[in-house]
């Protein structure tokens, strides 16, 4: 029986209150449930501590849920993390609904999908970074690492929609020697397999500030780019 597009019930607004408020302009229409979204720069510090910011804000909006912080190196930090919550949470509690696991390549990734079925309630996963995890599993550009990380993206896919839970996944992006512009590094395979990315770029004007763009995502107009502070003092507004 086919069901018009207008009875289906599509989310197209995140149950999440991101800190600091700017944040919402950008993954207020990008952080949905059963949607991947992927992240990516030429620096890793950026990401992470944007990664850091949307794991602390589904912690603290979502408090009957938790948040699954998958790390593929030494990214995830615990004082990071206590920065970023608001002086009127909980934070001891906040960060207990963090649950921080070690991926060091993409078999570990699809093992951890698997281990999630033990949780519920969980409304994000973030991966930080899938790079790491790459450089772990095979030699770049080669067809079996291809291969699996095509297959460790349907895992994700399928546990998103079980859950019916948001992925966020970081990544490096190298520039395109033909175009110039920056690229994520997994090629189509990954650009086909997410639903929205975002590109972060430090302005050269100041160090700590960052500009956040959306290039690509499943709204019908992507959301403006915004600028913030990142740096180990969390994000900030500029005001």
């Amino acid at each position: 029986m086919r069901v018009p597009l207008e009875a289906l019930d599509i989310t197209t607004e995140s149950l999440i209150r991101f800190t600091p408020r700017v944040l919402e302009q950008s993954f207020g229409s990008i952080v949905l449930p059963r949607q991947i979204s992927l992240l990516h720069s030429s620096e890793r510090a950026p990401l992470s501590i944007v990664a850091h910011g949307v794991a602390v804000s589904a912690a603290r909006s979502l408090p009957e849920a938790k948040c699954v912080f998958l790390d593929s190196g030494t990214n995830y930090s615990p004082t990071l993390a206590r920065t970023i919550c608001s002086p009127t949470d909980d934070t001891a509690e906040v960060l207990s609904r963090i649950i921080v696991g070690q991926v060091m390549g993409l078999s570990d990734i699809e093992e951890m999908m698997g281990m999630l079925t033990e949780l519920d309630n969980i409304s994000v996963l973030v991966l930080d970074s899938l790079t790491g995890s790459l450089n772990l599993t095979g030699a770049p550009g080669t067809k079996g690492r291809q291969r699996e990380l095509f297959h460790t993206l349907e895992t994700i896919r399928k546990a998103v929609n079980k859950f019916d839970a948001h992925a966020l996944i970081t990544d490096h992006s190298s520039r395109n020697w033909i175009s110039g512009e920056p690229t994520p590094i997994g090629g189509n395979v990954l650009s086909h397999a997410v639903d929205s990315v975002v590109r972060i770029d430090r302005l050269r004007t100041n160090e700590n500030l960052i500009r956040i763009l959306t290039e690509r995502c499943a709204a019908t107009q992507n959301p403006p780019s915004i600028i913030v502070r990142a740096d180990s003092k969390g994000i900030r507004s500029m005001k």
